[in-house]
């Protein structure tokens, strides 16, 4: 893992090497990233089959006041409740994640209950950092759709930086944003993968109903295989994340070196003259 830490910062990883190292580390510490998938789908799909969602028609809510009666009249206890754990849930895992694959790349293998223990240091400022991020995309897509999807393609680091930077908020925000700009393109076809693969899978694997047993087992496997895939996805940005962290801020040594010398080269002219 020592030359893996020296390649990330070396050189900005190809989309193929994101996805291929990333196999090659979920492989490494597969056990706990498994235990982790499950702990954090087995609440929602426990919610998700006693407590369920009322279906969404974005065709029956052209307005706002479609919108209001449909949160009055459809909208059910199961939908915070849902909500509520999946926020909780994802960023657990997101940050449970990220601390996992740091830990792999130093050379260490991590339990799962070490990242999810740990995770709670993190969870406040993290879930106030998605807060703002969601307010954002949120006024972005309102107005016009393009800005909603650049926040989401601009901010996609959040969780990361929280949690293996320490900082978080608008500072998050700003770092995200930093971090992104050289490779937006690069970072939409990565989201825009994903995105497609999750919406391909839930159309062809997901049942129909779950009104009976056949459903409720094939809801119950097709949710946990999606999560496994999430984990896998979130392993992806992670190392995303730390590769271009790591070669921003080699970047910045070698232009305080690059001004350094030339300081000292202007002194010994000056001195010489």
């Amino acid at each position: 893992m020592f030359s893996l830490r020296n390649e990330l910062k070396k050189r900005d990883f190809e989309t193929l090497d994101l996805f291929t190292i990333s196999f090659s580390l979920f492989k490494h510490n597969f056990t706990n990233f498994i235990i982790l998938s499950l702990i954090c789908c087995l609440p929602l799909i426990l919610t998700g089959i006693y407590l369920p969602i009322s279906t969404f028609d974005p065709e029956k809510l052209k307005t706002y006041e479609d919108l209001i009666n449909w949160f009055k009249n459809d909208v059910t206890i199961g939908f915070y409740v849902n909500i509520f754990l999946s926020l909780l849930l994802d960023t657990i895992s997101a940050i449970s994640v990220s601390l996992l694959v740091e830990r792999l790349i130093y050379g260490n293998i991590k339990s799962a209950n070490w990242a999810i223990i740990r995770s709670f240091k993190f969870l406040l400022p993290t879930i106030f950092t998605t807060f703002i991020y969601f307010i954002l995309v949120f006024l972005g897509a309102t107005f016009f759709i393009v800005p909603g999807i650049a926040f989401i393609v601009f901010f996609v680091f959040i969780k990361n930086i929280c949690t293996l930077r320490h900082t978080w908020g608008i500072d998050a925000l700003k770092y995200s944003f930093y971090l992104v700009k050289p490779k937006f393109f690069k970072t939409l076809f990565l989201l825009g993968f994903i995105f497609l693969f999750q919406q391909v899978f839930a159309m062809t694997i997901f049942p129909a109903s779950t009104e009976n047993r056949e459903g409720l087992l094939s809801y119950f496997i097709a949710m946990i295989v999606l999560y496994i895939f999430n984990t896998y996805f979130q392993i992806i940005i992670t190392l995303f994340f730390l590769n271009r962290d790591y070669v921003s801020s080699n970047m910045l040594e070698e232009d305080d070196d690059d001004e350094y010398n030339n300081e000292e080269e202007n002194d010994e002219n000056n001195i010489e003259k």
